[in-house]
């Protein structure tokens, strides 16, 4: 503990103090007052005491007790009863006394308000976010809270209530966290929120809170981190790791459009040549329908999981994520490991991002992948688990409830204790430099953790490891099907569009499309001809129909300049490609429906149909 130094004040009281015990002694002389003769050295005592160190008081304290006693022996010489002597041993007792409790009180004083200044300016110039809440108002928040909320100062955050503060999307989850961490008394788990600062900008925060008492009434301290740069590093981590997923897909992925192609160029060739026959037409048309279809399915599936996203959790069926990567993961862990899945039909529903729960996916194969480096198996299983009272409370972070299993079973090296116990850590690997980066589990508890579940691990070193993923059965309806599965029947239309397209033969496609269903249409190849026939056009068109990405004038742009000229005017993206952001809300120019590429022509006419009637 650091002790300032004395200052020249504390001098002249020491030596005041002094002078006066010795005027006391020598008045104590000519007149012995033997049964208060401590109140009087008690005055330059309590001087002492507040105004000098504590070294000076003691020492005062000697020489008081020292005058006594000679006091005593110059009065007995005189004649005095001995008495005398019981009565100064009384006042020297009570003198010390008196000031030793007086100094250790003023010790106490010292080092609660050194301590509670350590901690104002710790709390102070801490970088992360600390503020106190009590009955839901703001009545402490540091320096750097004060930034974070966007204020100049405190007083622009004191006496608001933390609910003005939180997005929306988190005024309803929020108090029941509040009152759970207010009956904890321990630091609570930390959430992540998103709040909105004074000028309305959302931040993205990572909050965590401890029950103490402020100003003599219970109160909450609350700890805030700004993780708007954790989030983009953890976007941008996994992103890289996608890449290098869809990297090693490569090979697989031209084997099997290899064989789709062969399918369809196979049936083109033996339909022309049984153009007499209907039926044998018939057969090869759908055979070319159903491995275009496994086309369109493969292309999704590999774009969807490579490409960086807005994460959208919703209602999704696991033994539909697994049997639809199954290709995917099998060229992904190579042909000497044998890949056995096992999907419980009756599982529950789980509410979560679809490129998430793909990564994880991805993820724990290519671990069991590397746990496996002479071959071997890995199992993937699916089931309902139902936790009690008692399992969650020895896991401690999960509720009791109904819970759907994804378990990773491989046979391979195995862990020791040592490695489990880090095995979730950021860079932790114990693979050789530059064969990994340690980031792959990690990824996996972060994604599984924010979705409200959690990951147990059983590894055995020689005999596999087994990784058991628990989500919370989401009691929603269940999600819509795939939309390459459904068969629609649009009515047919007498509206007129405008299709602007770049490749020919999809521009032809989807005119032919749209006039054998009854509608007027025109085409340009860009949008500068469209731009153009909409000038020399007199007739309305009610429908913009358009491709994203065209050379001289893009889709955004004429869209923009479509709307603005013509308002009543419909506009309808098309694009292949599943990364664009038209049909996301920040856009300026606002949500515009988008369609897919690949589409079938039922696809595009209720699509189209739908626009029109809406």
């Amino acid at each position: 503990m650091v002790r300032q130094k004395p200052s020249k004040w504390s001098y002249i009281v020491f030596g005041i103090s002094v002078l006066i015990s010795v005027v006391l002694f020598i008045y104590d002389w000519f007149q012995p007052i033997d049964i208060s003769v401590w109140l009087f050295y008690l005055i330059p005592l309590l001087f002492t005491s507040y105004a000098a160190p504590r070294w000076a008081a003691y020492l005062l304290l000697s020489i008081c007790t020292l005058l006594v006693g000679l006091g005593y022996f110059v009065s007995a010489s005189q004649g005095f009863p001995k008495v005398a002597l019981l009565n100064r041993t009384i006042g020297v007792t009570v003198l010390w006394l008196t000031i030793v409790i007086l100094l250790e009180r003023k010790r106490v004083e010292d080092d609660l308000r050194e301590s509670t200044q350590r901690y104002r300016d710790l709390v102070e110039l801490s970088p992360e976010t600390i503020y106190i809440e009590q009955e839901g108002m703001i009545v402490f928040v540091n320096r750097a809270g004060v930034e974070l909320f966007g204020g100049s100062t405190m007083e622009d955050l004191l006496g608001k209530h933390v609910r003005d503060f939180l997005h929306p999307d988190f005024r309803e989850s929020l108090p029941s966290w509040v009152r759970r961490a207010e009956a904890e008394t321990e630091e609570t788990p930390p959430v992540e929120i998103t709040v909105r600062r004074l000028d309305g900008t959302p931040v993205e925060m990572e909050v965590s809170s401890v029950p103490i008492h402020y100003q003599g009434r219970p109160a909450l301290q609350v700890f805030a981190r700004n993780i708007a740069t954790r989030k983009r590093l953890e976007d941008q981590l996994r992103q890289s790791q996608k890449i290098e997923a869809v990297g090693r897909l490569a090979g697989g992925i031209a084997h099997d459009f290899n064989n789709l192609m062969t399918v369809i160029t196979g049936y083109v060739g033996l339909t022309k040549k049984r153009s007499g026959d209907p039926e044998l037409v018939t057969k090869g048309l759908e055979e070319i329908g159903k491995a275009s279809s496994r086309a369109t399915r493969l292309t999704q599936q590999l774009v969807a999981f490579g490409r960086k996203q807005i994460l959208q959790p919703q209602i999704l069926d696991l033994n539909l994520i697994v049997s639809n990567m199954e290709r995917m993961l099998r060229h992904l862990i190579g042909e000497d490991i044998e890949l056995v899945t096992i999907l419980d039909s009756g599982i529950g529903k789980v509410k979560a991002d679809p490129g998430q729960i793909e990564q994880v996916i991805v993820n724990l194969a290519l671990n069991s992948r590397d746990a496996l480096p002479n071959g071997g198996r890995i199992n993937i299983e699916t089931g309902n688990v139902d936790l009690g009272e008692s399992v969650t409370r020895e896991q401690q972070d999960l509720p009791a409830g109904r819970y759907v299993k994804l378990l990773f079973r491989d046979d391979g090296i195995g862990m020791d204790d040592e490695t489990k116990a880090h095995m979730f850590e950021p860079y932790f690997t114990t693979k050789e430099v530059g064969k990994g980066v340690g980031l792959g589990l990690a990824t996996v508890y972060g994604i599984i953790r924010q979705t409200g579940g959690d990951i147990l691990v059983e590894s055995t070193l020689g005999k596999g490891t087994t990784f058991t993923i628990l989500l919370p059965w989401a009691a929603e309806a269940e999600a819509a099907r795939d939309p390459l599965e459904l068969v629609l029947d649009a009515p047919p239309g007498e509206e007129t569009i405008l299709v602007v397209e770049d490749e020919e033969p999809v521009r032809t496609l989807v005119r032919e499309t749209l006039e054998d269903a009854g509608y007027k249409v025109f085409v340009a190849s860009d949008g500068e001809e469209a731009l153009a026939l909409l000038s020399r056009n007199r007739e309305p068109i009610h429908l913009l129909l358009t491709d994203v990405v065209m050379p001289k004038i893009g889709g955004r742009t004429l869209a923009s300049r479509v709307s603005s000229r013509y308002p009543e005017m419909q506009v309808l993206f098309m694009t292949g490609y599943f990364d664009t952001d038209i049909d996301r809300q920040e856009n300026p120019l606002g949500r515009k429906p988008v369609i897919f590429k690949p589409f079938t022509p039922q696809e595009l006419m209720s699509k189209v149909r739908e626009l029109l009637d809406g």
